[in-house]
């Protein structure tokens, strides 16, 4: 039933859209006083002027903050910090300032981003609030990328989680406390 009411008020829409257009200029309208730009608003809402505009809504990709928040979420706790050498892949956070928006928060990893096939590389870093499990930053890396290095900010007291993923070691992260 709606998929017919809706294919008719297409239908009824794109006829009134070429009723208003024909024999006028597209930059004024038909009469004195009438607006087009309401049955434009309607037509584009319904799909008519713009039809591959649903299907690309529909076919988003997710925001680098979802990728990691999967990742997160996807990866058990016990294979976590549990491959690779610890020297290469811990947390390094360091804090800097302490006004305005709190505190910053310097993530680093002592890992160094090597060519593959035959070294890792840090995919993504970031930090994400324990309490309501939100990703606050993350990052994506090429295995070029030389400086792996992502910042937040953080309220003193605040438990954080600063995390990275190698395409070889896994995940590695640590909690901390904003001082």
């Amino acid at each position: 039933f709606f998929s017919s009411l809706r294919s008719a008020s297409m239908r009824a829409l794109s006829w009134l859209l070429l009723c208003s257009f024909r024999g006028t200029s597209a930059l004024q309208p038909s009469r004195p006083g009438v607006s087009r730009r309401p049955l434009l608003q309607h037509a584009l809402a319904l799909g008519v002027l713009a039809p591959g505009a649903a299907a690309a809504a529909a076919e988003k990709k997710p925001s680098l903050k979802e990728v990691v928040a999967q990742l997160d979420a996807g990866t058990p706790k016990e294979e976590r910090n549990a491959h690779g050498e610890k020297a290469d892949h811990f947390p390094q956070i360091a804090f800097e300032g302490g006004q305005g928006q709190g505190k910053k928060v310097v993530f680093t990893v002592p890992h160094q981003n090597l060519s593959p096939p035959s070294f890792s590389y840090i995919e993504y870093m970031w930090i994400k609030d324990e309490e309501s499990g939100a990703i606050l930053t993350a990052r994506k890396f090429r295995p070029s990328d030389p400086d792996l290095v992502i910042t937040a900010f953080g309220s003193s007291g605040q438990r954080l989680t600063a995390a990275s993923k190698d395409d070889k070691f896994g995940i590695w992260q640590g909690t901390f406390r904003v001082p």
